[in-house]
């Protein structure tokens, strides 16, 4: 028999979350050139996750429900930087028309907005910079009246941006929302699910999160605890780390 010949293994390079407890159980943070997935219940603060990611390196936000401005208050509010977050105004270039005012009825927007994104996600990947790309919400997407095939490309692009810049691209799905092929098709594409979540203890509400998908590493299958203040902040009673 031929001798079997040893193989180096190369631990993937990481990007940190921002998360000090979960870039230390994640020997440092997640592999880079991840597609992200944030499956997560609107009530347990998933944007949370999305300001601490942004704060960290250099992000490009991607907001499609509310104006820059309120997310900035949000985040300094919670004591995160924001010195490091550019802007792509999905928002304001979706609902609002040059006036400021909001758009009545124009049935060509929603197939003009993957066009917005498209242009700015190619200007992000020419420059070739070390960034992460925040998408707040893949759920305002998926839910315009366009072709499937035209949301099968956004995700198909975001997934391919990852790969060929390395960077990490974080999207949040919002739970109860989707037809369950939909959710499988997004969850399979990622490199990467956060499964976040609320739910009533006697008089309270807890929020926890698992990692049970985690292609580079080895997922975190149980669920952790989390609160915000000063960002997410893993509860000490169990402590990941």
């Amino acid at each position: 028999m031929e001798a079997l010949q040893e193989k180096t293994i190369t631990k993937p390079a990481t990007i940190p979350t921002g998360i000090i407890l979960l870039d230390r159980r994640l020997d440092g943070g997640l592999p880079e050139g991840s597609l992200v997935c944030l499956y997560a219940d609107p009530i347990a603060m998933p944007e949370a996750f999305l300001y601490q990611f942004a704060s960290v390196v250099k992000s490009y936000y991607f907001n499609t429900s509310r104006a820059p401005a309120y997310i900035l208050r949000d985040m300094r509010m919670l004591g995160l930087s924001t010195d490091t977050v550019h802007f792509v105004d999905v928002y304001s270039q979706y609902f609002l028309n040059d006036y400021g005012q909001f758009i009545v009825e124009d049935r060509y927007r929603d197939k003009e907005i993957f066009d917005f994104v498209d242009e700015n996600l190619s200007k992000i990947q020419e420059n070739g910079e070390e960034c992460v790309i925040i998408i707040d919400s893949i759920s305002f997407f998926l839910q315009l009246n366009v072709e499937w095939g035209l949301k099968e490309w956004l995700l198909n692009k975001l997934y391919v941006f990852t790969k060929e810049t390395r960077n990490l691209a974080y999207i949040y799905l919002i739970k109860d929302l989707h037809p369950t092929n939909v959710v499988k098709k997004v969850l399979d594409l990622s490199d990467v699910v956060f499964d976040i979540e609320a739910s009533r203890m006697g008089e309270k509400i807890v929020s926890k999160f698992a990692i049970p998908k985690l292609r580079g590493k080895q997922p975190i299958t149980e669920f952790f605890r989390f609160y915000v203040e000063e960002g997410v902040q893993i509860d000490t009673s169990r402590d990941i780390a």
